[in-house]
């Protein structure tokens, strides 16, 4: 069974050796090469953004074994909306987990936080992401050169889904 589990500091040697992999840094905003250090200085960073509200992340668990992390992230109250982040270990891609892991959080988006609408942002290469955010509803709204950070110049897809 997938489940979202809240993100623990027993999930950091998953988070470790699978953001460590090539691919995930590829496709996300996640560092490549990553630290050595990078599962326990992420988990700092996100629990302060938790804690605060402004985020909630979860471990993508499948029968109990990680497969990746789910984020909602600027949880917005006053205008109703949130930023969904994600990635999936490289040896459980292609298998649905994306897109499964993805309607979980919109159900709990919609009925824990009762937010109206999500957002999200995925490279315009990145067809698998894509069609993943389709399959839950996402609609792209604009595409924009990415004018800094490690995509910059990159094409960007913006896709948002009402709740």
């Amino acid at each position: 069974m997938l489940l979202l589990t809240p993100i623990t500091p027993e999930h950091l040697p998953d988070v470790q050796r699978h953001a460590a992999a090539p691919g995930i840094g590829a496709t996300s905003y996640v560092p490549s090469p990553y630290p050595e250090d990078g599962a326990i200085a992420w988990h700092a960073v996100v629990a302060s953004r938790i804690d605060e509200g402004r985020a909630q992340v979860f471990a993508i668990t499948e029968d109990g074994d990680f497969r990746g992390v789910m984020s909602i992230n600027d949880i917005d109250h006053s205008a109703g909306r949130a930023h969904l982040d994600y990635w999936v270990a490289t040896p459980y891609q292609g298998r649905g987990i994306a897109s499964r892991a993805t309607a979980l959080a919109m159900r709990l988006a919609g009925t824990d936080l009762q937010l109206k609408a999500m957002l999200s942002t995925c490279l315009a290469t990145n067809i698998a992401s894509l069609r993943v955010l389709e399959r839950n509803g996402f609609v792209a709204y604009s595409q924009a050169l990415a004018s800094r950070g490690k995509f910059r110049g990159q094409e960007l897809l913006h896709l948002r889904r009402r709740l």
